[in-house]
């Protein structure tokens, strides 16, 4: 059955280091692109799908973030604090899934330019996944539609939306889009405390659990400063 994914969680807690020397005084958050914080396009995106509740994990120059939230007043949001420690994604993303009350949801990266362009791909993601069948539901997107992007691409989408990761051989390389569906049950088995998000997809991919969803809407991502001239002059 599938499931109405009312939660989300926003990445946020990283140092940014392809951005510097603009994040040595900044956390990339906060880095405006057309005079608005890249995370403010990540929080509205989600205001425009009627998430009822959004945590943000914090890390590298967290009370500039905090600041920047508490300004906003919206009581939707909600800190997940890891200044003390950085947890990774994986870590992070179960640490600050304590704060929500569902058992899955989105998950966000806060360095894309999201826009009511994707909209219709959450909305589709938010319809399609069924934790029954999967542990997460990753929003991919062909390499030519991936803008900021310099890998040779991230996964293969097959015909039953499983995917797999990209090897050279395949046809049609996917990028994941910073955007999936995840239940709380797929990060359960993990007892570490710091550690990536693939490590939980590759154990989905082995048990046959990870799934996709293509969109060929344009994708940007904030990869380096040159990047971030390019979208200011757009």
């Amino acid at each position: 059955m599938s499931e109405k994914i009312k939660s989300a969680i926003i990445l946020a807690a990283g140092y940014g280091k392809r951005m510097q020397p603009i994040t040595l005084e900044k956390p990339k958050p906060l880095i405006k692109i057309k005079g608005k914080p890249l995370i403010k396009y990540s929080i509205d995106l989600l205001e425009l799908m009627n998430i009822d509740e959004i945590i943000i994990n914090v890390h590298y120059k967290s009370d500039q973030i905090i600041n920047f939230i508490n300004s906003l007043g919206n009581s939707k949001i909600f800190i997940s604090d890891e200044t003390s420690k950085i947890l990774d994604t994986g870590g992070g993303i179960k640490k600050a899934m304590k704060l929500i009350k569902n058992s899955s949801f989105f998950v966000i990266n806060s360095d894309v330019l999201w826009d009511e362009s994707q909209l219709d791909i959450m909305k589709e993601m938010s319809n399609e996944f069924d934790s029954s069948l999967a542990d997460s539901l990753l929003c991919l997107t062909p390499i030519e539609y991936a803008r900021g992007y310099n890998g040779r691409g991230d996964f293969t989408l097959m015909e039953n939306k499983k995917i797999r990761r990209y090897k050279l051989k395949d046809n049609n390389p996917m990028v994941y889009c910073g955007a999936q569906i995840i239940s709380k049950q797929a990060l359960d088995n993990c007892n570490k405390e710091v550690f990536s998000i693939n490590n939980v997809w590759n154990q989905s991919i082995s048990n046959d659990r990870l799934m996709g969803l293509k969109t060929e809407r344009e994708i940007s991502h904030l990869s380096s400063p040159d990047m971030m001239k390019v979208f200011n002059n757009e």
